[in-house]
């Protein structure tokens, strides 16, 4: 059985129209503050959404804020940072993997960018008080 890998151009938004969320109020899933209780009720539509990937790529790509594939401006800043986590933002699971460059979360499929760097960075040292 063979795998083809789909790409999608990140520009194109012919998806939107599919989305489970295309008839519903816009302030639903971009309102003027995230909440917790937001984010449950946006990610309990874009759960069974069938273009809650494109979606959240298209979000995480253009820097959209409000709630996107099921996630809040917060959590995609979260997968866009470079570093080695240990645990996934999304689903909190720990089971991770290590793909080329990339981590993957096992138990929920988010992957993210991880840190390369040989050392980590050092913690800049607070100012000493002058006397």
């Amino acid at each position: 059985m063979s795998t083809a890998r789909q790409y999608i151009d990140p520009d194109d938004v012919s998806w939107q129209p599919e989305g489970a969320c295309a008839d519903m109020p816009l302030e639903q899933f971009v309102p003027d503050e995230e909440t917790a209780e937001g984010l449950t009720t946006a990610a309990a539509t874009c759960d069974t959404c069938p273009v809650r990937q494109p979606c959240l790529m298209w979000a995480t790509l253009h820097g959209a804020e409000g709630y996107w594939g099921g996630t809040s401006t917060y959590q995609r800043a979260q997968l866009v940072r470079v570093r080695t986590r240990a645990k996934c933002p999304l689903c909190t699971s720990t089971s991770l993997t290590m793909v080329g460059t990339h981590e993957m979360c096992v138990a929920c499929g988010a992957s993210w960018v991880r840190d390369v760097r040989l050392e980590p960075l050092a913690a800049t040292p607070a100012p000493s008080a002058v006397a």
